[in-house]
């Protein structure tokens, strides 16, 4: 197809879907009213694209996408706005032909590293687990976390924690991704204790770290509450998202579009 003529259809659906989720979504105005805590919503306006990078690895579920993602693009709905939702292996393509520069590019931070690198500066890119860290109510904290990650030593234990209990695949982001990151980031070798469900630690005080999962199965009582026991212990606390922005060293292009 010329890229003319993709152009054009990619503007014709995107006008079509502003006015879809405008008038599927009345709701939208009353949440607003009602100064409910929005994921990204109070930081766009009604037609502002968003560019969603989402990847299908061996680690997502078969036929479905993860809660996170799916509660940003009901949010992005509620807003007006309008989600593009591609992999990785298309973000090139669907930056160059979609004819408008995105408001927002929101990343798997997985692939944190080369959406950084295609994203151009001029336009705003976070992830799903940023956002999640500022809808629960710790971002600051989750930031002065990762950034701890500089003083760790050799030996030290670290706490990687699941807010849920789902079955772990082979290259599981909490048992296998965050750990080799870790180590390949400092160079050194720690203790790495897991934990998932209800299952979090009552004596925290043994760890150097704590570094959470985006908590999208628990309400922000709990993940405060986890966070404040960690901090009261003396111990930093994160979560994976942010701990891999700031590795990868993107963290602060990350969370420049926040006030906090």
């Amino acid at each position: 197809m010329h890229r003319s003529h993709f152009a054009d259809r990619v503007r014709a659906f995107l006008l079509a879907a502003a006015l879809v989720s405008v008038l599927i979504c009345p709701q939208a105005l009353a949440a607003d009213a009602a100064g409910e805590r929005r994921l990204v919503g109070d930081l766009l306006e009604p037609g502002d694209v968003v560019v969603l990078v989402i990847p299908l690895d061996s680690a997502a579920p078969k036929g479905r996408i993860i809660l996170p993602q799916q509660q940003v693009i009901r949010d992005l709905l509620d807003s007006g706005a309008i989600p593009v939702c591609v992999r990785e292996s298309e973000l090139a393509d669907t930056l160059k032909n979609l004819g408008t520069k995105p408001k927002l590019v929101i990343t798997d931070s997985q692939v944190f590293k080369p959406v950084s690198e295609i994203v151009p500066n001029d336009i705003k890119l976070t992830s799903f687990s940023i956002l999640m860290a500022r809808y629960k109510g710790f971002l600051k904290t989750a930031v002065n976390g990762a950034r701890a990650i500089e003083s760790l030593n050799d030996g030290d234990k670290i706490l990687i924690s699941e807010g849920c209990t789902h079955h772990r695949q082979c290259d599981d982001i909490g048992t296998v991704k965050l750990p080799r990151l870790l180590k390949n980031y400092t160079g050194k070798n720690f203790e790495i204790v897991t934990s998932s469900g209800k299952d979090f630690p009552n004596n925290l005080s043994e760890f150097s770290l704590a570094i959470h999962c985006g908590a999208c199965m628990l309400n922000s009582r709990e993940i405060i509450s986890r966070m404040n026991r960690s901090v009261e212990s003396g111990v930093p606390f994160t979560n994976y998202g942010i701990a891999i922005a700031y590795m990868r060293g993107i963290l602060d292009r990350s969370i420049e579009m926040f006030d906090e």
